[in-house]
């Protein structure tokens, strides 16, 4: 049983969004766009450790909404698939269709906060039910990002004590009383030894004559220093969690290591829960990256993915989460007027399609890019140097506005599109004004014609008619002194689409002659040609020889992608 959906109308943050869940989902998006709210809404349908006041909503639960008014209703609705254990059906019997479809919708009234659960195997014919019975055979089991690790620690380790009891044969029960009925006796004579030693005799003295000359009541009342156990089953549940390194005792780990305890802890009690033959469980996790390192929240990734036994819906800000998970399993939460809703409706087979285009070279487009507000794509490393250069002396704080610089290398900058599409990232992108020779005609007599193939790199990912092939001698100068170059430019520009005058070399001669003039000691033209030979460690050098003087007109070419990135960023 999975969850295929949910639908929030009017809920938070939330004006109308239906987000597609996967079998595995993750759920990214920037602070504040509402991944824990996302995450509450499935709570109040699931989470049986929410009691009935729980759920009851209030007033900021309801959208509100960009003129200021409120809506007066909110509605959450689940939307399941795949309805087979036969206890769930019989606790909703009437309710799946028969090809295993339920639904569960949460509708609250913002003049009474009254609130109404209804279910159904149509969203059209929905009937009220009078409590969440369900929840017996169908919940949620949800680790909270803000967590207090040592608390959480204590509190999993209980009931993981108290299943693997429950879970004991009856020959190991029986085992277990005798060895507990020597360990009782142990203890007494723990206890009796601790109480005898000086310095713990000496103390309680001191305290019982402290407590009888303040309330003569005490008078018959001793206080001692013990174990604290009243007896066996109390001390084995005052254990806590030891570690041992080469055989030897060490503390717990700090953060990092305590976060690992915790989820693995969480996760044996979860596997020992979970019987899957008769319950549904959906497992959310937010943020298990906390205080992990990158390798480490790798790893953890796929524990979470393949370990636990049902659907898992993990939120997280860390890009090496993110490049664990198939990309139609990534739900994008984003801003759109004020309101937020996921890209592509979530988890999505158009996200898919669009990364398959990338092969066997998907690794690399980073998983940074999924949390980027904008993307600039570059087409190479010497791009990408120059552009760093180029945005850290102009002031363009990158990693502030949330942009990244990316490279395509020779990959088609039609694939990253439609990756970046599919998950409506806003990108920009700086082309060279490629011209070459392309034969055309028949084998035995072809003609040799010029290939406009930046000019209709860019028509095309605009979604214009690209221009014909042109005859030779038809340069980069002919299309800037025809006109061509200008009336593409205009056209793409809107797009996000930016067009060199030849390519990124010649266009810095052009806009910052003086930087380049005698770099290495060569003149213009041969300083163009050094930089265009092992582009990436020259380019290396131009930049560092420019330092802070790295400073293009303000009204030039060079600056337009960048500031079209941060543009759209801010709009984010």
């Amino acid at each position: 049983m999975k969850i295929d959906y949910i639908e929030l109308h009017q809920y938070r943050n939330f004006a109308n969004a239906h987000i597609n869940l996967a079998k595995n989902s993750l759920v990214i998006g920037a602070n504040d766009v509402g991944k824990t709210n996302m995450i509450h809404a499935l709570r109040i349908l699931l989470d049986k450790s929410l009691s009935d006041a729980d759920i009851e909503p209030s007033a900021r639960d309801f959208h509100c909404f960009p003129n200021g008014l409120q809506a007066d209703t909110f509605r959450v609705r689940l939307a399941f698939s795949e309805v087979t254990q036969d206890a769930v059906l019989s606790q909703l019997k009437g309710h799946v269709s028969a090809i295993g479809q339920f639904f569960l919708e949460f509708r609250a009234s913002r003049a009474d906060l009254t609130y109404a659960i209804y279910a159904g195997h149509d969203p059209a014919q929905l009937e009220e039910i009078s409590s969440r019975f369900y929840l017996k055979h169908l919940h949620l089991k949800y680790i909270h990002s803000q967590r207090d690790l040592l608390r959480y620690i204590r509190s999993e380790k209980r009931h993981l004590l108290r299943l693997a009891q429950e879970s004991r044969t009856s020959e190991e029960a029986d085992a277990d009383a005798t060895a507990m009925e020597a360990l009782g006796q142990l203890l007494e004579t723990v206890n009796t030894g601790v109480k005898n030693l000086h310095y713990v005799s000496a103390a309680t003295n001191d305290l019982n004559s402290e407590l009888k000359a303040l309330a003569h009541h005490h008078a018959g009342y001793d206080v001692s220093l013990d174990t604290g156990a009243i007896d066996i089953q109390q001390f084995i549940e005052q254990l806590e969690l030891g570690a041992s390194s080469n055989g030897s005792p060490v503390m717990l780990g700090g953060d990092g290591r305590n976060n690992q305890i915790l989820l693995a802890l969480w996760k044996a009690k979860s596997v020992l829960e979970h019987d899957q033959d008769n319950e549904a469980v959906i497992y959310c996790v937010e943020e298990p990256e906390a205080h992990l390192h990158p390798h480490q929240q790798r790893k953890l990734a796929s524990y979470l993915i393949s370990a636990l036994p049902g659907q898992t819906i993990v939120t997280s800000h860390s890009p090496q989460i993110a490049a664990s998970y198939r990309p139609d399993s990534i739900v994008r939460l984003l801003r759109d007027g004020g309101q937020s809703r996921a890209a592509s409706q979530g988890c999505a087979a158009c996200i898919e399609s669009a990364w398959t285009g990338l092969g066997y070279r998907m690794s690399i487009l980073p998983a940074e890019a999924f949390f980027a507000s904008a993307v600039m794509l570059v087409e190479g490393p010497s791009e990408m140097l120059f552009y760093s250069a180029l945005a850290r002396t102009h002031g363009f704080d990158l990693d502030q506005r949330n942009v990244s610089l990316l490279s395509v290398d020779g990959v088609s900058f039609a694939v990253y599109k439609s990756v970046l599409d599919a998950l409506e990232i806003p990108w920009a992108m700086r082309t060279d004004n490629d011209i070459s020779d392309i034969l055309t005609g028949p084998r035995t007599s072809p003609v040799v014609l010029r290939q406009l193939a930046g000019i209709n790199r860019a028509l095309s990912l605009a979604g214009r008619p690209t221009l014909p092939h042109q005859n030779p001698p038809y340069n980069q100068q002919t299309s800037l002194v025809d006109g061509t170059w200008q009336s593409v430019s205009n056209n793409v520009a809107p797009y996000g689409i930016f067009l060199s005058q030849i390519d990124l070399e010649n266009d810095i001669a052009a806009e910052l002659s003086s930087l380049l003039l005698g770099f290495n000691g060569f003149a213009l033209p041969d300083s163009v040609k050094y930089l265009q030979e092992k582009k990436a460690t020259r380019m290396q050098e131009f930049v560092l020889h420019c330092g802070a003087k790295l400073l293009a007109p303000l009204a030039g070419n060079l600056l337009k992608p960048l500031y079209y990135c941060m543009n759209a960023a801010a709009m984010a």
